[in-house]
């Protein structure tokens, strides 16, 4: 057979690209210098050439000279090499040493662009430089035979901690993270009076949910026993209040029955006096009258008396609750502070410790950090006619001959780490 398996192939990726290019998917390729092309001529299978692309688009075939390609298209580069070689005679060698001359008609002449232009990756991957391009490249295989994503890249005859070790203070970190993010969790719950909060682990733990479930579980606890003995206390001087208001409201009204009292006993006192005085009884009546008077004011002296205290129990009552409450809400925004201090703190020392474990890189994402994914965004840097462009990417864009494809972690862990 005339042709190698490799330029069928090549042929078939060429005519792929050209497919989706007028598909309105990619822009057609056009060959630049740096690019190789193959030639061949069916009936004269030992004359195929390769011939790379010069910085002036020229490319050299022998019997034929410089020739034109830069800017073409695979089909254009089909279509000019038709155009051009059945215009050249060949002359072939015969297996006896005699020479013939081969006529070479459009239909036997295949032109295929061989080898392309290497792409360039660059940013957070193992081993960022030049790499070969392979036809319907997409960026994922790029970043692939660059070493995949890495937040640290490799260096020769690199050492540190085991791995293992590594991974362990890793999940441990998540521990103390997941404990301080539930005890949170629970604070406002209890600021806000309410008997719940969200149990979800956070987002990317890599813990078991039933670790997760457990310390959620156990705050939880907490915060019914907790809300429990505020509520007890709150109703017992709750109830103190109501008593001492139902206690003031009978001294009340015994304060005005005694009063009542009293009054009759100084008119009755009043009536005797004045009969004592006329002569009409006795020092014994009127000694008695004033001793009733002095009984029924002394009474009335006593209940005006626990009626201050009862009002003033009361108030006191009042007081505590409030200063329950404001002493509660107080506590618990302490505590609230000091644990988000020790999330801040747990956040840093996790990134620390994600990076750490990512000093070989590797296809996967990054570690997740507080509960938050690291996002890796793509760029790729094309020169398109006269001027370079930036093109946001993702994994499954198809790269061409000649990018730069620029991989870079985000991240909004700039931003508070409790949300």
């Amino acid at each position: 057979m005339a042709f190698t398996k490799r330029t069928v192939l090549a042929s078939v990726a060429g005519m792929f690209l050209t497919s989706m290019a007028a598909a309105g998917e990619v822009e057609p390729y056009r060959l630049s210098p740096g690019d190789t092309v193959e030639i061949g001529i069916a009936p004269i299978p030992d004359r195929t050439q390769r011939a790379v692309v010069q910085m002036d688009g020229n490319i050299a075939l022998p019997e034929v000279g410089m020739v034109m390609v830069g800017g073409l298209t695979a089909s254009e580069l089909q279509n000019r090499m038709q155009t051009l070689l059945p215009a050249t005679i060949f002359h072939l060698r015969l297996p006896d040493g005699r020479e013939q001359m081969v006529v070479v008609k459009p239909g036997d002449i295949t032109a295929i662009i061989a080898d392309y232009r290497p792409i360039y990756v660059t940013g957070d991957v193992l081993t960022p430089g030049q790499q070969a391009y392979r036809p319907l490249m997409t960026v994922r295989q790029a970043l692939a035979v660059s070493g995949g994503f890495s937040l640290l890249r490799s260096r020769a005859g690199q050492t540190g901690p085991d791995p293992v070790d590594l991974r362990r203070d890793y999940e441990t970190l998540w521990g103390d993270y997941t404990k301080e993010y539930f005890h949170a969790a629970r604070l406002r719950a209890e600021l806000q009076d309410q008997a719940d909060f969200d149990k979800q682990t956070p987002q990317g733990s890599p813990l078991s949910p039933s670790v997760g479930a457990a310390i959620a579980q156990a705050e939880a606890d907490a915060l019914k026993i907790a809300l429990g003995d505020f509520q007890q206390e709150q109703a017992f001087l709750e109830k103190g209040q109501k008593d001492a208001a139902d206690q003031i409201d009978l001294l009340q009204k015994r304060e005005q029955v005694e009063s009542e009292s009293v009054k009759a006993d100084q008119d009755d006192l009043a009536k005797v006096t004045k009969a004592f005085d006329a002569g009409n009884l006795t020092n014994t009546r009127l000694a008695d009258v004033r001793r009733a008077l002095l009984l029924s004011s002394s009474g009335a002296l006593q209940t005006s008396v626990e009626l201050m205290r009862a009002r003033r129990q009361q108030e006191d009552y009042v007081r505590q609750r409030e200063r329950n409450d404001n002493q509660r809400k107080v506590g618990l925004l302490t505590d609230l502070k000091d644990t988000n201090a020790r999330l801040g703190d747990v956040t840093a020392r996790l990134r620390a410790a994600s990076e750490k474990l990512q000093p070989t890189g590797a296809s996967a994402q990054p570690l997740p950090i507080a509960g938050e994914t690291i996002q890796a965004q793509v760029t790729i840097v094309r020169k398109i006619g006269h001027e370079w462009r930036k093109i946001s990417a993702d994994e499954d864009t198809i790269v061409m001959p000649g990018d730069t494809v620029e991989a870079k972690f985000s991240s909004d862990l700039q931003s508070a780490a409790i949300q």
